[in-house]
């Protein structure tokens, strides 16, 4: 039998049902990797119980009488109380109010070595985020199938389950629960510029607001979004007025500020508890005072001692830490030094950089610098070596610019966001909240270029190249989550 009409055989079989076969048989063994790496990962507080952990179980313990309201006298204080609204600035109100499920009813707060009960907080709370993540990663993976190749949506799953949400389990504290908000956030913003249908308005608005009230903070995210999508109005109403061609876009310029009325008034309602119990408690809806210090020690002195309205109304106005009191006590050679070493040190956490040969398998950057790589080899294939577009479903999507304008401007200013705060929140993973959209927006660009060249009837060597290389990343990934497995602890 010819080779072409074995291959063209085995084609069918894959595209008629063998590539879902292959797809979740991949996802049940990831599962069960995913729990036995999980259930490997020791407890973190046998010895020493570190203070950010017990930041969020004592709010947890304040926040236990607030899940038994008492509708007797009146609806609505109770009902605001219910919901997430505790927050002395820095410590968000949702990871301990989720994590309050799990408190006794009379628990004192936590101090030194957790209790029998504190155990059980800790311990309940680290298997709900395990179940939490593993359930998103399991849609995620669907999702991606359904749009991207198999291997693609394998290594989406395997570089953002065990690079990044697994080793954030690893402590009590809301970073899991802020990186997969985060990432919802940022589909979404990516499904908003592709098309601004005004649900997704809605939804970006509504993520945002629970990633806010888990960590500070996405709003660097949809002010980006925010800034993009308002020059594509512009550019669309210009457009409109101004050329008589009709396009093949599906982004209707006149939804652009009902949107912005929509994810503003959707962002409001779900943190609306928390501003205003920040407005009573501090005397300010959104207090920030602990990003304006250089170092974790002095922040957290200066917090502790104030964490009341009266407390902080005795700080004089020039000594209150604010953005404006930083600038004048700091040169500007300082804070652009800040920022600069706050985005160095975000690209070394993120990518693990520098990388050293022995250790290959388990650096979350070289499937960044791999697939980074193949999305340049596409684009100067489907740029100079692909036959032209014949049609509109041959060429680039409409909306590539503002894509990629979008998705550059939020990681940049992302970084330079969390960068800035690693000299005073120096616990956590928070950081790594930027790698799964890194790893997604490439592989999202490269299986649209792909599909693109397919279209063009690209030759068939191209497409074998590009399967062969996702499927080594997957092989890679493996061995790091065979490596996670192994006895010896993993740390992110």
């Amino acid at each position: 039998m010819p080779v072409k009409t074995v291959f063209l055989h085995l084609t069918r079989l894959w595209l008629r049902g063998g590539r879902w076969v292959v797809l979740f048989a991949s996802l049940v063994l990831f599962a069960w990797c995913y729990v036995q790496a999980f259930q490997r990962q020791g407890p973190t507080w046998d010895n020493v119980f570190p203070e950010h952990q017990r930041m969020y179980l004592n709010a947890a313990i304040e926040t236990r009488p607030d899940l038994t309201p008492d509708f007797s006298k009146s609806v609505s204080q109770p009902l605001n109380d219910w919901l997430p609204h505790r927050t002395d600035g820095l410590v968000r109100p949702l990871w301990p109010w989720l994590a309050a499920w799990n408190v006794g009813a009379k628990q004192p707060r936590s101090a030194g070595l957790p209790s029998a009960a504190d155990h059980h907080v800790l311990r309940s709370g680290k298997r709900w985020l395990m179940g939490l993540s593993l359930g998103f990663l399991l849609t995620l993976g669907l999702a991606a199938a359904r749009a991207f190749s198999v291997p693609a949506a394998l290594l989406t799953i395997l570089t953002i389950g065990f690079g990044v949400l697994l080793p954030s389990m690893a402590e009590f504290s809301p970073d899991v629960l802020f990186q997969i908000l985060f990432l919802l956030t940022w589909v979404c913003c990516v499904a908003a510029l592709k098309r601004n249908s005004l649900w997704l308005y809605g939804m970006i608005g509504f993520f945002s607001a629970l990633a806010n009230l888990t960590l500070p903070s996405a709003t660097t995210l949809v002010l980006a979004f925010i800034f993009v999508s308002t020059l594509r109005w512009l550019w669309g109403m210009i457009l409109a007025y101004w050329s008589q061609e009709g396009g093949t876009t599906l982004w209707v310029w006149r939804n652009h500020w009902l949107g912005m009325i929509l994810l503003v008034v959707c962002h409001l309602i779900t943190v609306g508890p928390m501003l205003s119990h920040s407005k009573e408690k501090l005397g300010d809806a959104a207090p920030f005072f602990w990003r304006w210090f250089d170092d974790a020690d002095a922040m957290r002195q200066w917090t502790t001692a104030h964490q009341t309205r009266e407390s902080l109304q005795a700080v004089p106005a020039g000594e209150l830490p604010s953005y404006a009191n930083y600038l004048e006590s700091h040169a500007p050679d300082a804070v652009s030094e800040r920022l600069r070493q706050g985005g160095m040190k975000m690209i070394e956490a993120v990518l693990q950089w520098p990388w050293s040969y022995n250790s290959l398998r388990q650096e979350r950057g070289i499937f960044v610098a791999v697939l980074a790589a193949v999305l340049i080899l596409l684009i100067l294939i489907v740029w100079f070596v692909a036959p032209r577009a014949a049609h509109a479903g041959q060429a680039l999507h409409p909306e590539t610019a503002p894509l990629v304008f979008f998705t550059v401007l939020a990681f940049v200013v992302c970084a330079l966001d969390f960068g800035w705060d690693l000299p005073v929140m120096t616990w956590g993973s928070r950081h790594l909240a930027i790698y799964p959209p890194l790893v997604l927006s490439l592989l999202w660009a490269s299986e649209a270029l792909v599909n693109r060249a397919r279209r063009r009837q690209m030759r068939l060597p191209v497409f074998v190249m590009y399967e062969a290389i996702l499927w080594s990343l997957c092989a890679l990934a493996v061995l790091r989550m065979i490596a996670v497995l192994q006895p010896a602890a993993f740390a992110a």
